[in-house]
């Protein structure tokens, strides 16, 4: 009977070690950039072991062309958000602003990436300073800049060739071609017919896939990674037509 009884004792201890071991993790701190303009960038952190704790986040700006950082800064994401609060995010107290001189940069396609306890943001931004015009590389052969017609502000996401966003179509298009990183976006070819040629952040793209769930103001762009694609997130872009 003393020995039952020891055993059992063993095993309840056991399992309240394992029970104990299975709650010490803690939820990871999130982080995601809310708006760029042209003279902030908000977001906003959160950890929910901590709610009413204002994190410190991690603001890096690196030219897109040559990845050299033009700014590197940490501060305090503890303006309050109704939003935040709406959604039970603590206090709601997890915003922050960072005032930005883009002009002290140039002209350019900067990527705007931010982590809090480092982990990434779950977005990515870029920013495009200066006209479309002086951002954008001359054409080689004519050594001129085309002209470009503003389109307005599209919803940009992106896509990749995995199972997950392309179903079995993988790299082929709707119009027949291979898609390709850099070069191919999807639209809804009522409001941006295929084959235009569309400059998003300085990169000029070819409408030539249609996505499943593109629809109106929205262009999915091309990844050759699932990883890439999701990086990419949900962004409102300006985006401009190309005229040769």
């Amino acid at each position: 009977m003393k020995l039952k009884h020891l055993l059992t004792g063993i095993i309840m201890a056991a399992a309240f070690t394992v029970s104990s071991a299975l709650t010490v993790f803690a939820a990871p701190a999130k982080g995601r950039f809310e708006e760029v303009t042209s003279q902030t960038i908000s977001g906003w952190a959160y950890d929910s072991d901590e709610p009413d704790q204002a994190l410190n986040v991690h603001i890096v700006i690196k030219k897109e062309t040559t990845g050299e950082e033009v700014l590197n800064e940490r501060l305090s994401a503890g303006e309050f958000r109704k939003n935040l609060l709406d959604d039970r995010k603590g206090n709601g107290n997890h915003g922050f602003t960072l005032n930005v001189d883009w002009a002290s940069f140039g002209d350019g396609v900067y990527v705007i990436e931010g982590s809090v306890d480092g982990r990434a943001f779950s977005n990515t931004r870029t920013y495009t300073n200066g006209t479309p015009e002086a951002v954008m590389e001359p054409d080689a052969a004519s050594s001129t800049v085309p002209q470009l017609q503003s389109l307005g502000i599209f919803k940009t996401t992106g896509y990749c060739p995995c199972k997950s966003c392309s179903g079995s179509w993988g790299r082929h298009t709707s119009t027949g071609t291979v898609a390709t990183a850099r070069h191919t976006i999807a639209v809804d070819p009522s409001v941006v017919p295929y084959g235009s040629k569309i400059m998003i952040n300085g990169t000029v793209y070819t409408a030539e896939d249609k996505g499943g769930g593109v629809r109106g103001r929205h262009i999915d762009i091309f990844y050759d990674t699932h990883a890439e694609s999701k990086h990419h997130g949900v962004q409102n872009t300006e985006v401009f037509l190309v005229r040769a």
